[in-house]
């Protein structure tokens, strides 16, 4: 009972720091309605308010007059899929995609898990592919670069995991109903990263969704097998299900 006290005292003192927050951002607001500082920080209150269609009107208005518009169409695509507005979320994430010149791993999923949401997985599975190309042309325009870089004894930069990319990928695919589809994504996934438990874990849950239970016991050993200390736990969750 104590413990339920104190949760509950917590979460009402942080409400009220928030809505101090937003009450500055408001009044900053009513001065220079176009403060980029103030629209971010205001809808990012509103939505830890749960506040989510004040906060798309304002990152709306916050688009149009920032030069950086990734973050801030990244934010209104989380807003509006809150809203289940998933057409307006799919578009904000891929203005997102559009304003940079990396791929954030982040916006990918949100607009995939949006074209799903709206019922497009066809589209999510199409962007995935784009992304992937778009990765691999990258890496091989820096690979000479890279090996300069290296013998210099220069730090790598580092893109998004490929085999995050490969995961959505695979997912995107069972969404639409293309498991052999799924099924091949992650079979090139453990070819091509053997000692990666991810690509076994995910061959295995979609296994066994569809009543294979024996081959997807056998993917579940070996991501088991293969799986750092921290993640055993999250295999046996789903060899359990």
């Amino acid at each position: 009972m104590k413990a339920l006290w104190l949760t509950n005292s917590f979460q009402r003192r942080k409400e009220q720091t928030i809505r101090r927050a937003l009450e500055g951002y408001e009044e900053t607001l009513t001065k220079s309605p176009n403060d980029p500082t103030a629209l971010e920080g205001a809808a990012v209150s509103l939505v830890e308010l749960g506040e989510y269609q004040k906060a798309s009107d304002l990152l709306e208005k916050l688009v149009k007059v920032i030069p950086d518009k990734a973050e801030a169409y990244r934010l209104l695509g989380e807003v509006k899929f809150e809203l289940k507005d998933y057409d307006g979320s799919s578009s904000s994430y891929r203005n997102s995609l559009s304003s940079s010149d990396s791929i954030d791993f982040d916006v990918l999923r949100g607009l995939t898990n949006s074209l799903v949401a709206a019922k497009k997985p066809d589209q999510a599975v199409e962007v995935i592919l784009s992304c992937r190309r778009k990765l691999s042309e990258k890496r091989q325009t820096r690979q000479p670069d890279l090996e300069a870089a290296n013998e210099n004894g220069a730090q790598e930069s580092r893109d998004i995991d490929p085999i995050q990319v490969d995961l959505l990928l695979g997912k995107a695919y069972s969404d639409w109903g293309h498991i052999s589809d799924a099924v091949t994504v992650y079979d090139n996934l453990i070819a091509e990263h053997p000692e990666d438990f991810r690509g076994y874990l995910a061959k295995g849950a979609i296994l066994k969704q569809n009543g294979k239970a024996g081959d997807a016991e056998r993917m579940f050993i070996q991501a088991k097998f293969f799986a750092p200390e921290a993640a055993k736990a999250l295999v046996d969750i789903y060899a359990q299900r």
